[in-house]
């Protein structure tokens, strides 16, 4: 997703009548085509890295001002898109440790309707299945059991960081479905 930064740049580009490879060029990127890729890149997700970034501030005469004042409303932006997130409510659910790496998830049994009892099921089920346990409470609360049902920690979701457990799939992180052979997205504002 784009950013306010990474329009802005765009922005000076195109005034200046430059394609991102010519940029490229003039920033003094060994391979013009790649790095205008990545310029344009950089123009649709907001992803750069600092080296070309600092080189692309030089060309386009973009002062730090700007550029702070821009990255603080991305910021913003993203947190309050955050907060919205995270405080949507979910159906809690339990995420079950088959082994490392391998999990699924369970729904929670209808007629549990607080945390305390949520919290004594899920025990009783890592006793059970003597498997590690996540009860996701909402999309701000995780509490994780061991094996033998003991609670080990009760987490908080936090920007940038999964409540829930993942593994990596094709380089991005991902949560198992109901079923083995369903893999979903880890949830997030976008």
């Amino acid at each position: 997703m784009s950013t306010h930064l990474s329009r802005y740049f765009e922005e000076r580009r195109r005034a200046l009548g430059l394609k991102p490879g010519q940029l490229a060029t003039l920033a003094g990127c060994p391979n013009p085509v790649k790095a205008g890729n990545v310029i344009r890149t950089f123009e649709l997700t907001g992803k750069i890295s600092q080296e070309l970034f600092e080189k692309l501030l030089a060309v386009l005469k973009i002062d730090f001002e700007k550029v702070d004042k821009l990255v603080e409303q991305d910021r913003r932006e993203y947190f309050d898109r955050w907060f919205e997130w995270v405080n949507e409510p979910i159906e809690p659910y339990v995420v079950q440790r088959l082994m490392p790496a391998v999990y699924r998830r369970l729904p929670m049994p209808e007629g549990i309707e607080s945390l305390e009892e949520a919290e004594e099921w899920v025990s009783g089920c890592a006793r059970e299945f003597r498997t590690k346990c996540c009860l996701v409470w909402s999309r701000r609360l995780s509490v994780w059991f061991d094996e033998k049902g003991n609670l080990e920690t009760k987490t908080e979701a936090e920007p940038g960081r999964s409540n829930v457990p993942w593994v990596r799939a094709g380089g991005k992180p991902v949560t198992f479905g109901d079923e083995f052979r369903i893999l979903r997205p880890i949830d997030g504002p976008q």
